[in-house]
């Protein structure tokens, strides 16, 4: 707008100077013509008298015709070789004679005011010289009559420059619509859960910016290519691993029941290869998570579901590892179902990851409580245990893959358990935040927000569970 409103308001500016120029030269030819007009009618009525002296029998017309709104004074002299025949003796003279000729002008000053005079020479039979009749008349009408044009002027150039600001603004605006959808299309896919790498419509897109879009999608394409490779190397080889990790367990089992490692030692070497061997099939597990994370939002159809139902299936399956770490388990949930818009399994995964870690991090003797409530900014899920907790300076990078806080005590962990929750949190909609303990004290409480259901529907629980454990 201001690149083209600049230039115009400058041509504005030209077109305003130059129409002043002629808005002046218009009224001044104009108000000379009137005084020419005087002047003719005073100078055809010269005659001599009786003693051959220069007379003049002013018609009443000749000043009449200068009337104006703005009442104007008027002035007027004739007279012949310097002596006053009639008229006003101070109303400025020429500089120079006057030819007998056409009717000059000129500006002067009369009793203090600006005056504009007309001059002409004309001789009368029986005078050797020439007789000089001069009409003045102040600018009063002139001024008003110029600034009332300006003034027009003026408002006209606003009006246009106005107009031009509308239209450029509107025009500006059409043209620009295409890509203000391209850019919404962009940005809605840079949002979290709707990541999509495919192509963007070039049906809508302007001529000029074809290109770039082009060049955007056959990057767009690439991309795809690439993260598709990765998605799949990362999941063909967590199948791939699964199976000699579950082979290499059953073997320090059999060993075990065939009495191998009896001694201190190898008792302890084979716990060792049974806890690396548990390890690596976790983060098996996470890496396959983060493969699903990562797949075509297309996939993955959002369905209504029972929030309180999984959550407490999800409890009860880490029940038994958590009764062994020496940990409390509790549930708190209404008894009927909470709605919520996600996908069962990825649910199911948020919330068994977020789990694993309170287990695994709380400590023996600590407490775990799940807890599942519909407040006023939408059903969620909490996760609260009274553990070491996340210092809040590392609350948000400790989504990061593989992020992981450096502590002396304490299991060591592969740095995915919460960027695997992050990931398919995005992916449903959903939003995870990380808070102190219950009244601000030791621990950390995770709180998972859903998304809520479009309408309210029947509902189909998922087998009730023990609530408390």
């Amino acid at each position: 707008m201001l690149r083209m409103l600049l230039p115009a308001s400058a041509l504005a500016g030209v077109l305003g100077l130059g129409g002043a120029l002629v808005i002046r030269d218009v009224v001044e030819t104009t108000h000379d013509r009137l005084l020419d007009g005087s002047v003719l009618a005073i100078a055809e009525r010269l005659a001599l008298d009786e003693d051959n002296e220069v007379t003049v029998d002013l018609p009443r017309v000749a000043l009449g015709m200068l009337e104006s709104q703005s009442q104007d004074r008027v002035y007027y002299s004739v007279s012949y070789r310097g002596q006053l025949v009639t008229g006003y003796r101070d109303l400025p003279r020429p500089d120079e004679e006057v030819e007998p000729g056409p009717t000059r002008h000129r500006d002067a000053v009369m009793r203090g005011a600006a005056v504009r005079i007309a001059a002409r020479a004309r001789r009368v039979y029986g005078k050797p010289g020439a007789v000089l009749v001069q009409v003045a008349e102040t600018r009063d009408a002139r001024s008003s009559l110029e600034l009332r044009l300006l003034g027009g002027l003026v408002l006209l150039e606003g009006v246009l420059l106005a107009l031009v600001g509308i239209l450029t603004w509107y025009g500006i605006g059409r043209g620009l619509a295409p890509l203000d959808r391209l850019s919404a299309e962009i940005a809605g896919r840079a949002a979290p859960g709707a990541v999509s790498l495919l192509p963007l419509d070039v049906s809508a897109v302007p001529v000029e910016a074809r290109a770039p879009v082009l060049a955007f999608n056959t990057l767009l394409g690439r991309l795809d290519e690439v993260m598709g490779a990765v998605r799949r190397f990362t999941g063909d080889a967590s199948h791939q691993m699964r199976t000699p990790l579950a082979v290499l367990r059953m073997h320090v089992d059999l060993a075990r029941r065939h009495g191998a490692g009896t001694a201190p030692e190898g008792r302890a070497a084979l716990d060792d290869i049974e806890g690396a061997a548990r390890r690596l099939e976790h983060l098996l597990a996470q890496l396959l998570a983060l493969a699903r994370a990562d797949e075509d939002p297309g996939a993955i159809a959002l369905t209504e579901m029972d929030l309180a139902g999984i959550a407490a299936t999800v409890l009860a399956d880490h029940v038994p590892r958590a009764l062994r770490a020496g940990i409390e388990v509790e549930y708190e949930g209404p008894d009927g179902p909470v709605m919520v818009t996600g996908h069962p399994t990825l649910v199911g995964e948020i919330l068994g990851n977020v789990i694993d870690n309170a287990v695994r991090y709380a400590g023996a003797g600590a407490r775990v409580v799940v807890r599942v409530a519909d407040s006023g900014e939408g059903a969620f899920a909490e996760i609260e245990d009274d553990g070491p907790g996340i210092p809040p300076e590392h609350r948000e990078t400790v989504f990061s893959r593989f992020y992981r806080i450096a502590r002396s005590d304490g299991p060591e962990g592969s740095g995915l358990g919460l960027a695997v929750v992050r990931a398919l949190a995005d992916r449903i909609g959903a939003a995870v935040t990380l808070h102190d303990g219950a009244g601000g004290g030791p621990g950390l409480r995770v709180r998972i927000v859903f998304p809520p259901v479009p309408a309210r529907s029947v509902a189909v629980s998922l087998p009730e569970v023990s609530r408390q454990s």
